[in-house]
């Protein structure tokens, strides 16, 4: 690794990294919703993609990252547009190679290259599409890019875009909306025929997740399975959860907790006007009788306890996962100050100084009164 490299990496260590959701059909199948799903998915490309499910080794990540670099020539396709270095070897690769790479390519070498233009959609008629996508009672949305609440859409496709904004798209914000970048995937992974390409879909979310410094990395599983294409040996490395399949109880209640079932207009519900500031409230006046419901309005939607248990068990494991980081953090902190009172301690000697005639009141780390005792005659004083 270059300077530029090493800085990067040592930015890269603090940094979390997220949780990967992937697809398994048989969870679908024993949900009586895998021919839905299939359904949705209907691209060979993207179902691959979709439902890869490797672990996660954190070393792998942090050198992926740190060395990856996106040479966007425009939207045409070239031998270096993706660099990247896995088990100290440099690969430099075209979005078609890239995508092989990744056995994610439906189509031979010499066909027609596929679209990369995906900053601006022009010939995309999305709200046509956002309306074959969504509940019937919400048809007459209008879809607004990045502030259509993904609420609005049918459970299959509230999953996809949860797992596309989870998982695929670090920088697109809430997974609870819709952005035209994921409206316009979702359309692409539900076509028969690859209409885009993949290998530049993938390389655009390393290149958003490795500029932003705050949010967590992401698609560990597709890294470990480059360095699996590329023979990379990963034995010994820090291995972390495989991820968490788009159709398990805990996604599903992490999913649909907050939120019930949307009343049908068709049947008689109306819509729950957004609360007052209790400051802007008007006097409070006498409750009106309870009214019963309406003869063809839906049954409240019940979660089941279990459904609610595993979605506190999951927020526990991030609570612990997060507390876990934080004691990381201070134990390389520690680690740090040890090696500066070193290279003090060294200078001193150097000096012809006494290195035991000095206290240092700033360092509060177990045993280092017992690696660094104070002289009878310590005043306390810093050098």
């Amino acid at each position: 690794m270059n300077i530029v490299q090493r800085h990067k990496l040592r930015n890269l260590r603090d940094r979390s990294i997220a949780e990967h959701f992937h697809l398994d059909w048989e969870v679908f199948e024993e949900l009586h919703a895998r021919p839905q799903m299939e359904a949705a998915v209907r691209s060979p490309a993207w179902q691959r993609l979709l439902t890869l499910a490797e672990p996660t080794y954190k070393e792998l990540v942090w050198e992926f990252y740190a060395t990856f670099h996106h040479n966007s020539k425009g939207n045409s396709d070239h031998a270096d547009a993706v660099q990247f270095t896995l088990g100290g070897v440099e690969h430099s690769l075209s979005y078609w190679e890239f995508a092989n790479a990744l056995r994610l390519n439906s189509r031979a070498a010499g066909r027609p290259p596929l679209r990369l233009d995906l900053s601006d959609p022009t010939d995309f008629a999305c709200q046509a599409y956002f309306q074959s996508i969504c509940l019937p009672d919400s048809v007459d949305e209008e879809y607004v890019a990045s502030q259509t609440r993904a609420a609005l859409l049918r459970p299959k496709w509230r999953i996809l875009n949860h797992l596309m904004c989870t998982s695929y798209t670090p920088s697109q914000g809430s997974s609870n909306r819709v952005t035209l970048r994921t409206l316009w995937l979702l359309h692409a992974m539900g076509r028969s025929e690859d209409t885009i390409q993949l290998g530049f879909v993938l390389a655009q979310t390393f290149t958003k997740a490795t500029i932003s410094t705050t949010r967590s990395l992401i698609c560990g599983p597709v890294i470990t399975a480059l360095a699996r294409n590329y023979g990379v040996d990963y034995t010994g490395m820090t291995l972390l959860a495989s991820g968490v399949c788009a159709g398990s109880r805990a996604f599903l209640s992490h999913l649909y907790l907050q939120r019930a079932t949307r009343p049908s207009r068709a049947a008689g519900g109306r819509r729950v006007p957004r609360r007052v500031p209790r400051r802007a409230q008007a006097p409070a006046s006498p409750s009106p009788a309870p009214r019963s419901p309406s003869p063809g309005s839906p049954p409240p939607v019940v979660v089941p306890i279990s459904d609610q248990l595993a979605a506190i068990s999951q927020q526990n494991e991030r609570i612990l996962a997060g507390q876990e980081r934080i004691h990381t953090h201070l134990d390389r902190e520690r680690d740090r100050g040890r090696r500066l009172m070193s290279g003090q301690h060294y200078i001193m000697s150097y000096l012809g100084l006494d290195p035991n005639a000095v206290h240092y009141p700033f360092v509060q780390s177990p045993g280092f009164e017992d690696e660094y005792p104070p002289t009878a005659g310590d005043s306390g004083d810093a050098f």
